[in-house]
């Protein structure tokens, strides 16, 4: 048996090029790019999608919550020639990471989350952590985001003045927004969510009632729509979304112990 072993400068820099190659060889331009980024709810959002796109694409994804400079070119590599869908998250902790996720990743596609108070110490300030983090949209056709956040919504209009190939696919509760959040209602154990675009009336019903569940599902709803996917068949699978195994998770133990 013999084993090929490659010498370089630095090991992490040359594993991310090779994945810059790997994205290049099997996804061109004309093939939709998901790229992810945001304080959370990443991981639910990529897995909802593939949840709710299974059925109509050949879909590579982040496994996990595989979305840092090892995660990502770990996932990228995963491309193979029968798929026609990318979808990868990435994160960030500190200024001048995302400049290489986004080289990898190279979304047409984007969705930032939100903004919120993860690796805050890695960041002079919450206005330098989102331009971080948009780096990983230079080269996207759309951005995915929700104007309710006011300070994110300031900060990515900005970025759109220097990226002329970038739409902006906001959605909120006010009229201006691209979708329109007209009305939420509440059960036990599910919630009724009521949108417009483009003077249409989209709706849909998770079966979860929290905000982050509800912030997560609109995301979703905004790509389908992109994709041209937004129809009955597929406007009834978020009623089938099904919770995501996280990073930390609360299992029974014996004699009445919890473990983390």
């Amino acid at each position: 048996m013999t084993a090929n072993i490659l010498l370089v400068p630095n090991t992490i820099s040359a594993f991310q090029k090779l994945a810059v190659y790997h994205r290049e060889c099997f996804f061109k331009n004309d093939l939709p790019v998901i790229g992810i980024t945001g304080s959370n709810g990443k991981t639910v959002v990529k897995e909802w999608l593939y949840q709710l796109l299974e059925n109509e694409f050949s879909i590579a994804r982040s496994p996990k919550s595989f979305n840092s400079q090892i995660g990502v070119p770990l996932s990228v590599l995963n491309i193979r020639s029968t798929n026609d869908l990318g979808i990868f998250e990435a994160g960030i902790s500190l200024p001048g990471e995302m400049k290489n996720l986004e080289k990898i990743i190279k979304p047409t596609i984007g969705i930032f989350t939100n903004i919120g108070n993860a690796h805050d110490e890695g960041f002079k300030n919450r206005q330098q952590k989102i331009n971080e983090k948009l780096i990983l949209f230079k080269n996207a056709h759309q951005i995915i985001f929700s104007a309710d956040d006011e300070g994110l919504t300031h900060e990515i209009k900005k970025f759109e003045k220097y990226h002329d190939q970038l739409q902006l696919f906001s959605w909120g509760k006010k009229s201006n927004n691209t979708l329109q959040v007209k009305g939420i209602k509440k059960n036990k154990s599910s919630s009724f969510i009521n949108t417009i675009y483009h003077n249409k009336e989209i709706n849909i019903q998770i079966p979860f009632t929290d905000e982050a569940s509800i912030q997560n599902a609109l995301h979703c709803l905004c790509v389908l729509i992109i994709l041209n996917k937004a129809d009955s068949k597929h406007l009834h699978q978020f009623d089938k979304l099904y919770p995501i195994a996280m990073r930390l998770e609360l299992k029974q133990g014996i004699n009445h112990c919890n473990i983390i």
